[in-house]
């Protein structure tokens, strides 16, 4: 019998989605610095969309956003492009693909739990012309960001090294799992992945490029935001190991991190802020009728956006009714300012989007 990793695609993908589900931190509060998001600059938002509202599956899409007159843009119409990342001149955009080959457009999955394709990363420019694959994986890429530089993608992925896939098994004999982790290659030509952290997620670039970012999972179920150097030296661990964090992002000028995070005991999840040594660990967000997650700081360093799910409606895998279909997943993409903690956050989409980054002007 032939294997390709130790589970089925949609089941490996489930587990990888559980796991964000947990990256998780608290914080305490400092002094507001800087006014809330003026609408007098406008920035352009990329960021993904299910037209059906019924996310994470099964149609997901890339489209624009314009902040100031609110207009949308579609850039992909597939159905299977998602988890968007702006290269460093805002000239092209990065996104994960779930490849559906020979079915028509968008493509809804006739039995989701049932279907299996690869995994692909494409590059396409601003306005969604010219798309092209940089990369196929057959297990799952999760999410993927450029280096300044834009040569090298550091990525979440689960993958396994071609010297074992397709190996045949004995009878009886399990298969060899993928590594999952945080993976760096290159953007263009060939070449492994390489393996920088084991149980690694949500990479971010520091803006010289020298330092990356990431959710690293300890012992039991807590997670911490770690920085390493790029060679996968100097690691260290920014916050208190008696909370958990996720998702980080670093401020323009590199002195800022944003990352979601869940209070309330656990129960709900947030936007928060810190200095780059962990220090000053502030909370933005506060409205908990909302559970809000993947920031990005605007590029002039002032404003934030994220997105958040409704807690009345609730998004991820298994989330359904009697009917066993899964219901509605409000999710909407929102901005505030990065450092007033008394500003509002605007919301800026009335459909579904989340995952949202700026782009350059």
């Amino acid at each position: 019998m032939r294997y390709y990793y130790g589970m089925k695609r949609w089941q490996l993908r489930t587990w990888i989605y559980a796991m964000f589900a947990i990256l998780v931190i608290v914080s305490v509060a400092a002094t507001p610095r800087s006014p809330a998001p003026s609408a007098d600059k406008p920035e352009t938002i990329i960021y993904e969309h299910s037209p059906d509202e019924r996310a994470p599956w099964p149609i997901l899409d890339i489209y624009s956003l314009v902040t100031d007159s609110k207009s949308v843009r579609a850039l992909t119409n597939d159905g299977h492009s998602h988890t968007p990342s702006v290269s460093p001149d805002g000239q092209h955009i990065l996104f994960v693909h779930d490849a559906a080959p020979h079915t028509k457009l968008p493509h809804h999955e006739p039995s989701e739990t049932d279907s299996h394709h690869p995994i692909e990363l494409y590059v396409m420019n601003r306005d969604g012309s010219n798309p092209r694959l940089i990369r196929r994986m057959e297990t799952a890429i999760l999410r993927a960001t450029w280096s300044p530089d834009g040569k090298t993608i550091a990525a979440t992925a689960a993958y396994l090294p071609e010297e074992s896939a397709g190996v045949e098994m004995n009878a009886g004999e399990p298969p060899k799992p993928p590594v999952t982790g945080l993976f760096l290659f290159p953007l263009d030509g060939p070449g492994e992945p390489r393996l920088l952290f084991r149980d690694a997620f949500t990479p971010a670039w520091s803006p010289d490029g020298h330092r990356i970012a990431f959710s690293a999972r300890q012992r039991g179920s807590r997670w911490a935001i770690h920085v390493a150097n790029v060679n996968g030296s100097g690691e260290i661990e920014l916050t208190d190991p008696t909370l958990n964090a996720g998702s980080p992002v670093w401020s323009p000028d590199g002195r800022h991190i944003a990352f979601d995070a869940f209070v309330g005991g656990h129960s709900w999840q947030e936007i928060f802020t810190m200095d780059e040594d962990g220090s000053r660990q502030r909370q933005l967000t506060t409205d908990y009728n909302w559970e809000c997650s993947a920031p990005s700081w605007s590029h002039d360093g002032e404003k934030i956006a994220f997105y958040c799910r409704s807690v009345s409606s609730p998004c991820g895998a298994g989330v359904g009714g009697k009917s066993g279909k899964r219901g509605g997943c409000i999710r909407r993409v929102f901005m505030t300012s990065a450092f007033d903690l008394q500003a509002k956050p605007a919301q800026l989409t009335e459909h579904d989007g989340a995952f949202p980054v700026f782009a350059p002007q």
